[in-house]
């Protein structure tokens, strides 16, 4: 099957940017793989179809790495957090399920499928990095919120889910200098969902300077 080629959001490749160079590596790999299930799922007219395609996600990772496609890029990238000891069925395929969620996204039991399966993709890291799972799930579930919200789909149960994100939970979660591209997500999700504008375009130079700062001192 061939990829599908979709970039990641320019939050994630600013946050890519800072931090432990392997992190970076990681951080990019994963992102990369949760790009292409947005790819899958957002153009889909036939869910169907897109089920199809992300089954076909399943079973590749599922699969050793000598037995996948080698030309697959986002695939390969894979690799290296396999050789770090990330078991990528056990880490990814709830990303994928998030993903599957995300073609019925109108009701609340679906939202929640939905931000708890893509928010898995910050629980792979606490496997690559040590680092505490629960802080990094409760990240990843508001990015993955604010994200579909911010870019991509309003409906009034992703409107609700995203309405009750704790954003002073999120400021009271300290991640170590290393895992910097997570907490740069997190300060810009955080610092968006107080300006309260979602009608007004993401990145102004001052949100971007804040996120800078934060990337090169973590303040």
């Amino acid at each position: 099957m061939a990829p599908t080629q979709t970039p990641v959001s320019p939050l994630v490749t600013l946050a890519g940017s800072y931090g432990d160079r392997e992190v970076r590596d990681w951080a990019r790999a994963l992102f990369a793989f949760d790009a292409q299930m947005a790819g899958i799922v957002l153009p889909a007219r036939e869910p169907m179809l897109a089920q199809i395609r992300l089954q076909w996600w399943h079973d590749m990772l599922a699969k050793p790495a000598a037995a996948r496609p080698s030309a697959n890029p986002v695939l390969a990238s894979l690799v290296p957090l396999e050789a770090e000891g990330l078991v990528l069925a056990e880490a990814l395929s709830p990303v994928i399920r998030g993903w599957e969620a995300a073609l019925e996204i109108e009701d609340s039991a679906a939202v929640a499928d939905f931000a708890e399966g893509r928010g898995q993709l910050f629980a792979a890291f606490s496997s690559l990095t040590g680092g505490e799972a629960g802080d990094l799930m409760r990240i990843g579930r508001a990015w993955a919120l604010w994200d579909m919200v911010r870019f991509h789909r309003r409906t009034p149960a992703l409107d609700a889910a995203f309405a009750a994100v704790d954003t002073q939970a999120l400021a009271r979660i300290g991640l170590p200098a290393r895992l910097r591209p997570l907490s740069i997500i997190a300060r810009a999700v955080r610092l968006d969902i107080a300006r309260g504008r979602l009608d007004r375009p993401w990145a102004g130079p001052g949100l971007f300077v804040r996120l800078v700062w934060h990337g090169l001192t973590g303040w």
